[in-house]
């Protein structure tokens, strides 16, 4: 909850220096984070935990990576056919500062030689370990600090 307490604080303080962007993107990553679902609520899941707001954010920055790479598409397409990529501009550096903010929020990923030593030591606890295994076990011991996808390769090779 710790997080979520400082989104809020960090919402407020961008609220009373007239910082229109940060205020309003922290205030969707907070309607979002804070956000129970029945599904949630039918488990007994009734508090926000400091994983599930750092998924958001993680969630958030990944929507914001694509937009910047669609931005950049759009712009180079704009530029090829004379068009003014004015607009674009001003949208891609919205979508730089927005990455910058929830960047600050993100938990420091691992890097790709820090993950396979993970995976190298389970793997030597557990020599039997599956995939699935060494999949559960990165989420529970890492959750949100490593590229899901670097992961399973990683695990199966």
């Amino acid at each position: 909850m710790a997080l979520l307490h400082e989104l809020k604080a960090d919402q407020l303080a961008a609220r009373k220096s007239n910082d229109r962007l940060k205020a309003d993107l922290l205030s969707t990553l907070i309607g979002e984070a804070a956000q129970i679902t029945t599904e949630e609520f039918k488990r007994g899941v009734t508090e926000v935990t400091d994983e599930k707001v750092a998924a958001t954010v993680a969630k958030f920055l990944k929507n914001t990576k694509l937009t910047l790479e669609n931005l950049a598409s759009e712009r180079a397409r704009l530029i090829e056919t004379g068009g003014d990529p004015s607009k674009v501009d001003a949208r891609i550096t919205a979508a730089e500062t927005e990455q910058a903010i929830l960047s600050s929020y993100s938990p420091k990923q691992m890097t790709e030689a820090e993950l396979r030593d993970a995976i190298n030591a389970f793997r030597a606890a557990h020599p039997d370990a599956n995939v699935g295994a060494i999949m559960s076990h990165l989420k529970e011991s890492f959750g949100g600090r490593y590229d899901g996808k670097a992961a399973s390769a990683l695990a199966r090779g």
